[in-house]
């Protein structure tokens, strides 16, 4: 019963139908009756004809009325719909997509505001999805940014290295860098100690002093737990260091965030950066065996320490065998440091080439000059006892005064102290020899500069 009284009523129907029926009701049929009552007046016959009274004309005026008050009510109940609709479409216009049109209707209005409804849920499902893509896109980026600063990082430390760079500042670098590109995070590079059979922590970055300071570890101990509760982190990670296919060291990565997981890409990436570490060991240790084969000072084109102390063993062995002297000169540049302070770098070298020319043009091609440290030279006399031996150095000590001294502009006198030894009076080794022309330098000093001892 209730679906045939629907059926038969307008509910069901489109706004088509309903605007006719209102438009009927509101104008056409209302404006017939109002014609026809009046020329019922104006044609009293009419009146009679049809049998109308007075009490009929009232009733008829009354249903008329009664008609376009709801055709009024209809209109107004298609409109109504339509403009609370517009309100909220334009709401939703604005950027309020958590409204909704309430609108419950059969007709197309009703349709029109489910399919309102259903775009804004569309909308909002886009705008999350949106969200959800714009996170990620953030992810992305600060991995993207986090990989560019790396491979920034990585070119920069291979340049270090490539340069010679000493290894101090290149672990010092690398470890500042894995500390920027981890957010800040705290580093500490462990360096394997023989004696200890562990790890001694040697460079750290943003974490405190006292945590790292003679800190050392086994093997066993470097844990989770253990590395936590000894550097006092929530979160931390170790990567072994390898160098010749041993274990040198163990580059910690930590930090104080909680919920916190280091992802396989950052664990790859610190390994890059161990790998970084172990090639800069390997370096350092090459680079030394290099300096250890070299024979000549970089400076001054003469001899180095490690050439002159073997020749000066060779040239004593062969004394001691034919039973003949060879004599030793240690010359000591006075006040060297205070001279390099105040001229710079270039003047030093300048005049550290100058004394190894003049060393070198005071003695014979079998005579042996070389450069020991910054301010010191060795001079190796073979066949030449201390008499012979004092007299070379005293010459050279009154060049180097005449030539140089008086020449240089400098509140620095420049002069050297000579210390004179022979084998075998003051020895046998090379060792001997040279620490007893060390000695004898050190103690002309206090008295006064510019002397040859013996």
């Amino acid at each position: 019963m209730l679906r045939l009284l629907k059926e038969l009523s307008m509910v069901p129907k489109g706004l088509r139908y309903k605007t006719m029926i209102a438009f009927s009701l509101m104008s056409i049929i209302p404006i017939l009756v109002c014609f026809w009552v009046v020329m019922l007046y104006i044609i009293p016959n009419i009146n009679l004809f049809f049998g109308l009274t007075l009490g009929n004309i009232s009733f008829i005026l009354f249903i008329c009325i009664a008609i376009s008050v709801l055709g009024l009510y209809i209109t107004k109940e298609m409109i109504d719909p339509v403009i609370k609709m517009a309100e909220e479409a334009r709401m939703i216009a604005e950027g309020d997509i958590t409204k909704n049109i309430d609108i419950i209707r059969e007709d197309e209005v009703g349709d029109l505001s489910k399919s309102l409804n259903i775009m804004t849920q569309k909308i909002k499902e886009n705008m999350e999805e949106l969200e959800v893509y714009e996170e990620r896109t953030k992810l992305i980026n600060l991995d993207i940014n986090k990989k560019v600063q790396a491979l920034s990082g990585l070119l920069q430390i291979g340049n270090l290295i490539s340069s010679s760079q000493k290894l101090h500042s290149v672990l010092s670098f690398i470890t500042q860098k894995v500390s920027d590109i981890e957010d800040n995070s705290a580093v500490v590079l462990m360096l394997a100690d023989k004696n200890l059979k562990g790890y001694t922590a040697a460079y750290s970055c943003n974490i405190e002093d006292n945590k790292v300071l003679g800190l050392t570890l086994k093997q066993s101990e470097l844990s989770f737990d253990i590395l936590t509760a000894k550097l006092g982190l929530e979160n931390a990670v170790s990567i072994p260091v390898s160098s010749a296919g041993k274990i040198c060291g163990m580059l910690i990565v930590g930090n104080n965030e909680k919920d916190f997981l280091f992802t396989d890409d950052e664990k790859e990436l610190l390994k890059v950066f161990a790998k970084q570490i172990s090639i800069a060991l390997e370096n350092d240790v090459l680079s030394r065996k290099s300096k250890e084969l070299t024979i000549k000072d970089e400076v001054t084109g003469l001899y180095n320490y490690n050439y002159m102390k073997a020749r000066l063993g060779e040239e004593i062995k062969r004394a001691l065998i034919y039973q003949r002297p060879c004599g030793y000169l240690l010359a000591d540049i006075d006040d060297f440091k205070n001279f390099s302070k105040t001229c710079g770098e270039v003047q030093s070298e300048a005049l550290l080439k100058e004394i190894g020319a003049i060393l070198q043009s005071s003695v014979i091609e079998t005579d042996k000059v070389g450069r020991l440290t910054d301010d010191k030279f060795a001079v190796i006399l073979p066949e030449k006892n201390k008499r012979q031996s004092t007299h070379i150095a005293e010459e050279i000590r009154k060049k180097i005064e005449e030539e140089i001294g008086k020449r240089i502009k400098s509140d620095i006198k420049l002069t050297v102290s000579i210390g004179v030894s022979e084998n075998p009076i003051d020895g046998s080794t090379a060792d001997e020899l040279m620490e007893k022309a060390e000695r004898l330098v050190r103690s002309i000093k206090p008295l006064g500069k510019n002397k040859v001892v013996v």
